[in-house]
């Protein structure tokens, strides 16, 4: 079971840990009374998307012993303006260096999308929540 921590330190920020005890700092924007000194929460889906399944596509393209110098994921997200305010769209682009040919970049991103990527079916089939108050 995978689990994290989110310690409130003041306003709306929160540092956050991991068992392996990485930590990053989460907040707001300031007009909704934050202090911009960490990613929104909201924002870390984009981020474990993205991340997810760059892992997938640069291992995928590492077996197949393509020539891979360089590699950039790029997500963006698009939100509804009422609240629960969740993304409605999302964009996500892959560049890799020249050499190495889209149709093995097309092929890794398929394979990351209906075989490994746990972030984007997850996405796609909601767990069930269970809250606890202690």
């Amino acid at each position: 079971m995978q689990k994290v921590q989110l310690k409130w330190t003041k306003g709306f920020q929160f540092i956050v840990r991991d068992d392996l005890g990485h930590e990053i700092i989460i907040d707001t924007k300031k007009e909704v009374g934050g202090t911009e000194t960490g990613f929104q929460p909201i924002d870390l889906i984009l981020v474990s998307l993205a991340g997810c399944m760059a892992f997938d596509i640069v291992s995928i393209l590492q077996k197949k012993k393509v020539d891979l110098k360089s590699f950039v994921a790029e997500v963006e997200g698009e939100r509804c303006s009422e609240h629960p305010k969740r993304y409605t769209k999302i964009t996500v682009k892959f560049k890799a260096n020249r050499e190495v040919n889209k149709e093995d970049i097309t092929r890794a991103y398929e394979i990351s999308q209906d075989k490994y990527c746990s972030v984007l079916a997850t996405l796609k089939n909601p767990p069930a929540i269970e809250f606890k108050i202690e």
